[in-house]
């Protein structure tokens, strides 16, 4: 193929590039002349604009200034371009200019703030507009800043302001959709809100409720173009309270009016009380009359004072003063009318006569009236007719007499008060007070007499009677005699009107007997009260010993048997060792329950207390701590009474233990004894014991002593104030028991840092000292093979006996109760050697089974069991003395010791072995 069409097609495209290429040239040309000419009209532009225009890059360098700009700081473009803020600006303004950059980088939007800057030539305040100039990309690459100078209106927005603040009237601008949006600072001063609440809160809502119609229909008028003049209403102020307002306003113009206000309340309240003073004047029941001084003639006066003198108002203002009275009287009144001149008020009585020639007796208070240059200007006279005044006074006095003479013979302190003070007392007053003459309270306050806890009271009751004249009910009060002693009375009054002067009647009884009475008869109810209290919780407890003992009495049992059974190595026995261990501490808490209930077995002998309180004395030192010195003080004569020694001595350990857990850090225990007489007429004071002779037991400590909810609660069993593990709550409680066993009381006193002080009452019986009776030997021969009846209605107990008996080698028949036992003997011919019964039984109880069983067996022998104390089966009848009793719960030894030793010596011997074992408990 020939290569020429080749050629040719390529010269073309050469050609055609050429011709693009100068096109391109020629408009780039054209695009570089209207840029210059842009450009220059830019230049123009910015050179003439009065603004300052400064182009920044985001470093916050100056890039591009106008000229305004380099006047503004009187520097040239080249000295300004490249420098930051800090290096043209003050410091103040640099920070500032700075952080607004900073906020336009930040917030990618336009700001715009008026704010002054310092020049050369001083502080200009300008208007900164600040936008962010962003690239192709988006990125804000410069910030363009633009100033216009505003002094010129700044200023005259500060004369403004400066005007519209100083204004004393109330001056605001509101818009049309109901709220001001500009006030003046009275509008704060007045209403005491801030500028934002009252520029945040439409305006109806601060006017008064019933001015809201009102006002809104002015705003109308407003709106139509209408100027508001004088319209008054009420706003409400920050108090509360609400503020006549007068307003004066333009018509609504662009949307806003403009309005002048006025706080015209005082304007108000003077016009009211000016219409009321009128009134006052006008309506007035008593005369007034007003006098002019230079010729003593009436000026004015109303129509009450007309009526007095007879005549229409319009016939007396005129008159000559002196000839509305009696010829007899008018030397007399203008004597006074020339008194009140001088001092200002004068108060008389005198004679007015009326044209028809009849007079009455006046009463006149006349007040003379100068002006600010203290010239006389006029007199006020009110007058009154005093005809039944004085009717009234002679019929008072009268009366008085009568009152006095009824008064003075009352068997109550009675005394008068009026404005508070004292205007009378009877001779009971006087002597209740202290007074010897009437002079020393006469005219005294009434609450200087009166105890200051009660003043209050009193004060509140005498307003009620001297200003409400309402009755004063009977209460109790604390008087103060002259010698500053207080004494104690019941009070009521009365209104009472004494010598024209409204006060109060006033009875007063003197209850000192009384309320000792009462404090006597309180603190023995409460005795009552607390020996019931005890004496309910010790039935409770007794009867819980009961219970507790028959439930006791298996598990102590098992608990030895076991023991024996069991070889010493096993481990096993180490936990019946602690079963038995704390069977055994049961058995010792009902005993003090016992104890506390007053139904434990005592044996009771003619002791000492004196020797018994001395034979304890080295066990009860080796007991106490030796920071505690215990001291002695005893009776001279011995004091015998009726009582268990070893209880006693329990008594003793028990106040002694308490006393030094009162003393932790030491102190004394005082131990006293002394003969105590309780006569006919006394015996109240001792929660009714009778009269007689008594030993008198003191344990006093020096400790820290208890509060009266405390010693509320003291005897009570369980209640302790220990730490938890420290104490059972029934050592107090035992010593209660244990005295009401012995017949006696026990008191307490303590208070808290005082110590406390028990005292322990016991009878004296007048008898030899007994000795213990020596102990008897006794020998037991009886083995296994006899007979034995076991009759207990509790299934655990008659388990417990039947097969301790049966280990022993005795023959055994059990029964539930007395039928069942008497079956066994009669229908099945089991003839027992020995009866072995509960005494306490639903049924037939013990001793009538063995009354029952004895008819049949004369032989047989009994041993009753019970949970009950032996004394206290006694009292009820239940057994008789000299029969064998065994105490639930009882150890196996015990039951077989007792077993043998009956069926070998009968129910007698016994008795003598029970006495055998007893010993004093130390």
């Amino acid at each position: 193929m020939s290569d020429q069409p080749f050629e040719n097609s390529r010269e073309q495209e050469l050609l055609s590039l050429r011709r693009e290429l100068e096109e391109a040239k020629q408009l780039n040309e054209k695009l570089q002349d209207e840029l210059v000419e842009q450009r220059s009209f830019m230049d123009a532009l910015l050179e003439a604009t009065p603004d300052l225009l400064v182009l920044k890059d985001a470093n916050f360098r100056y890039r591009s200034v106008n000229q305004a700009f380099c006047r503004f700081l009187g520097m040239r473009a080249d000295e300004i371009i490249g420098k930051n803020d800090e290096e043209l600006l003050s410091p103040e303004d640099a920070v500032l200019c700075a952080g607004q950059d900073a906020e336009v980088l930040k917030t990618r939007q336009h700001l715009e703030k008026d704010r002054v800057i310092a020049g050369p030539k001083g502080r200009v305040w300008f208007r900164v507009k600040k936008t962010p100039v962003f690239d192709a990309s988006g990125q804000v690459t410069a910030i363009l800043c633009m100033a216009r100078d505003i002094s010129r209106r700044k200023k005259a927005e500060l004369e403004f302001d400066r005007l519209f603040n100083l204004t004393p009237d109330m001056v605001c601008i509101a818009s049309s959709n109901g709220h001001f949006t500009k006030i003046n600072k009275a509008w704060q001063k007045t209403l005491g809100y801030s500028e934002q609440e009252l520029l945040s809160t439409p305006f109806l809502k601060l006017i008064h409720p019933d001015d809201i119609k009102v006002t809104w229909a002015e705003i109308e008028k407003i709106l139509d173009g209408q100027r508001s003049l004088n319209f008054v209403n009420r706003y409400r102020a920050s108090d509360g309270s609400y503020r006549w307002f007068e307003w004066n306003s333009t018509p609504l113009e662009e949307g806003v009016i403009y309005a002048v206000t006025r706080d015209i309340t005082e304007r108000i309240e003077q016009e009211k009380q000016t219409r009321l003073w009128a009134d006052a004047f006008r309506l007035c029941a008593h005369g007034i009359a007003i006098g002019l001084p230079q010729t003593n003639q009436v000026l004015a006066c109303n129509e009450a004072f007309a009526r007095l003198c007879g005549r229409p108002v319009s016939e007396i203002e005129g008159v000559r003063i002196a000839s509305l009275y009696v010829p007899e009287d008018r030397e007399t009144v203008m004597n006074n009318i020339r008194t009140v001149d001088r001092t200002g008020f004068i108060s008389y009585q005198a004679r007015m006569q009326r044209p028809d020639g009849s007079a009455f007796p006046a009463q006149m208070d006349v007040v003379s009236v100068r002006g600010d240059d203290g010239q006389l200007m006029y007199r006020v006279a009110t007058v009154q007719d005093i005809t039944g005044r004085l009717k009234s006074q002679s019929a008072l006095r009268e009366s008085e007499e009568r009152f006095r003479s009824v008064v003075e013979s009352a068997p109550d302190a009675i005394f008068i008060q009026t404005s508070e003070c004292f205007s009378y007392l009877n001779n009971r007053a006087l002597t209740l007070f202290g007074a010897s003459t009437p002079d020393e309270l006469l005219g005294r306050k009434v609450l200087d007499m009166i105890h200051p806890d009660c003043r209050e009271l009193v004060d509140t009751r005498m307003r009620r009677l001297n200003e409400l004249r309402q009755s004063a009910p009977a209460i109790e009060e604390r008087l103060l005699r002259l010698d500053g002693s207080t004494v104690e009375v019941e009070a009521s009054a009365v209104p009472f009107t004494f010598s024209g002067k409204p006060g109060a009647l006033v009875f007063l009884r003197d209850i000192r007997r009384r309320k000792k009475a009462e404090k006597e008869r309180a603190e023995l109810e409460q005795q009552l009260y607390q020996s019931q209290k005890i004496e309910s919780i010790g039935r409770l407890a007794g009867g819980i010993a009961h219970d507790l003992n028959n439930l006791l009495t298996p598990i102590l049992g098992y608990s030895e048997m076991l023991l024996k059974r069991i070889r010493e190595p096993e481990k096993s026995k180490q936990y019946v060792e602690v079963i038995h261990h704390a069977a055994l501490k049961s058995r010792e808490l009902v005993r003090q329950l016992l104890a506390f209930s007053s139904r434990q077995s005592l044996e009771f002998r003619t002791v000492d207390l004196n020797e018994v309180i001395r034979d304890f004395e080295q066990l009860l030192r080796r007991t106490i701590r030796a920071d505690i010195d215990i001291r002695y003080h005893l009776h001279e004569q011995p004091l015998p009474m009726r009582g268990d020694a070893s209880q006693l001595e329990q008594i003793i350990m028990n106040l002694a233990v308490n006393a030094e857990d009162a003393m932790p850090a030491g102190g004394e225990l005082i131990m006293e004894s002394s003969l105590l007489v309780i006569k006919k007429g006394e015996e109240k004071y001792f929660e009714g014991l009778a009269a007689g002779s008594y030993a008198l037991l003191t344990v006093r400590d020096t400790g820290e002593g208890m509060d009266q909810k405390t010693l509320s609660h003291l005897f009570e069993p369980f209640y302790t104030t220990k730490p938890k593990g420290k104490g059972t709550g029934l050592g107090l409680s035992t010593v209660y028991g244990i005295v009401r066993q012995h017949g006696g009381i026990i008191q307490v006193g303590s208070e808290r840092g005082e110590g406390t002080c028990f005292k322990i009452l016991l009878p004296i019986q007048h008898s030899d000292v007994q000795e213990i009776p020596a102990a008897e030997e006794f020998v037991n021969h009886v083995d296994g093979g006899a007979k034995v009846l076991v009759v207990e209605d509790d299934e655990l107990v008659r388990k417990f006996v039947v097969q301790t008996l049966d280990e022993a080698g005795f023959t055994i028949r059990e029964a539930e109760g007395g039928e069942e036992a008497l079956a066994l003997i009669v229908k099945d011919g089991f003839i027992p050697d020995l009866l072995l019964t509960d005494l306490v039984m639903r049924g037939m109880n013990g001793r009538v089974l063995y009354e029952k069983i004895q008819e049949i067996i004369p032989s047989i022998r009994v041993i009753y069991m019970s949970g009950y104390a032996k004394d206290i089966i006694s009292s009820q009848g239940i057994m008789n003395e000299g029969l064998t009793f065994l105490q639930k719960p009882f150890a196996v030894p015990v039951l077989l010791d007792k077993v043998r030793y009956v069926l070998e010596n009968g129910n007698g011997a016994a008795k003598k072995q029970e006495r055998k074992k007893l010993k004093p408990k130390l």
